[in-house]
């Protein structure tokens, strides 16, 4: 109603300075009429008769005869129609315009406009649920909660993964590390903080990069990344032989398909030219190409979605079920997978949140209606 009555005034004022002009008599703006221009003609008389007299200068008299004669042409001017009211046409015309301006703009705004569109301020949708594949207000949303919740780990653990695949890198280290010092030690952590820091750094993988690293490897020795970027900082330092030595078991836990095999080979070759040995120097052979029993992974992967559907209320098991879906390539139950997920926690906001941010990060889009 508020949004109407505003409306119905601005209108009001827009048809008033329209029809303003038309509405006011003729020549109400003008000079003042003949009487004046005697009066003024008086003067340049009397300014003569003192200039005779030598009561006023040649200088002031010239500056003041100027004066009154540009008052003296302005009253000559005046229209002879002063004070008359305007002819009937103008009056229609202003009548017309009352009626047409909202004639015209009441129908056209419905017609192009949204009237029904209900408020949406920005406190409003970073506390609703997002829109599908919104990522900024989920992001806007997250980073405002963090702002008064700085020691709330989950929404760091949330947005550290969104922050890199939105390109936003020091962010995305700025998070992890935070989780780190917050004592999270698992290897994903520790590997996506310690080789975001060296992507940071332009490679260089500083003393406190080598550190995380080599804690991620400990905790988990199938990390790669963390692996090659250790293997990278002992070779940065001059350890050779390790560098040597943690390239080539690097080499021996991969599949002989594995993408990054070429680039850890590269690596593995500036370490022997380094030492002084043959480039052929036999490297450890690697897993078979079909090294990984996916049927075995498959097989818990299915026992996990089971446990979660007796006991839906393992928030990190369904962001494991959906990200375990995506690397097997069931993308059907990885989607199954989030919408069980949102199902479980409907109205839990924040979890959510970290579900969406999961998904997100996964590429699973939202189920439709949802």
């Amino acid at each position: 109603m508020v949004f109407w009555i505003l409306l119905a005034l601005l209108t009001a004022a827009v048809v008033l300075v329209v029809i303003a002009p038309m509405a006011r008599p003729a020549g109400a703006f003008s000079v003042p009429s003949g009487e004046e221009a005697r009066v003024y003609r008086d003067q340049l008389s009397e300014l003569d008769r003192d200039r005779e007299r030598g009561l006023i200068g040649g200088e002031e008299a010239d500056a003041a005869r100027a004066e009154i004669g540009r008052r003296l042409l302005a009253a000559a001017h005046v229209p002879a129609d002063t004070g008359k009211p305007r002819p009937a046409a103008n009056r229609l015309v202003a009548l017309m315009t009352v009626v047409a301006v909202p004639a015209i703009a009441l129908p056209l705004y419905l017609l192009i406009g949204q009237p029904d569109m209900p408020d949406a301020p920005l406190a409003e949708r970073l506390t609703s649920a997002p829109a599908a594949g919104n990522v900024a207000d989920l992001v806007g949303r997250v980073e405002k909660h963090l702002a008064a919740n700085p020691d709330d780990l989950s929404g760091w653990r949330v947005i550290a993964p969104v922050y890199a695949r939105l390109g936003r890198l020091d962010d995305a280290v700025k998070a992890w590390g935070r989780l780190v010092a917050a004592g999270e030690a698992d290897a994903a952590t520790l590997e996506n903080y310690g080789a975001g820091l060296v992507d940071t750094n332009d490679g260089i993988v500083s003393p406190e990069a080598q550190s995380v690293l080599a804690r991620a490897v400990a905790a988990d020795p199938e990390r790669v990344r963390a692996r090659f970027y250790y293997a990278e900082g002992l070779r940065q330092t001059g350890a050779f032989e390790e560098a040597l030595r943690q390239v080539d078991e690097l080499i021996r836990r991969s599949p002989a398909d594995a993408p990054w095999l070429e680039t850890a080979r590269g690596k593995r070759g500036e370490i022997l030219t380094a030492l002084k040995r043959p480039a052929d120097t036999p490297e450890p052979p690697t897993l078979p190409a079909s090294g990984v029993n996916s049927a075995a992974i498959e097989g818990m992967v299915d026992g996990l979605a089971a446990r979660l559907a007796a006991e839906p209320d393992d928030r990190d098991g369904w962001i494991r079920l959906m990200r375990s879906n995506v690397v097997l390539g069931r993308s059907d139950k990885a989607s199954a997978a989030f919408a069980d997920a949102r199902k479980a926690f409907a109205g839990n906001a924040e979890a959510l949140a970290a579900i969406d941010a999961a998904a997100a990060e996964l590429g699973i889009a939202k189920p439709e209606g949802r």
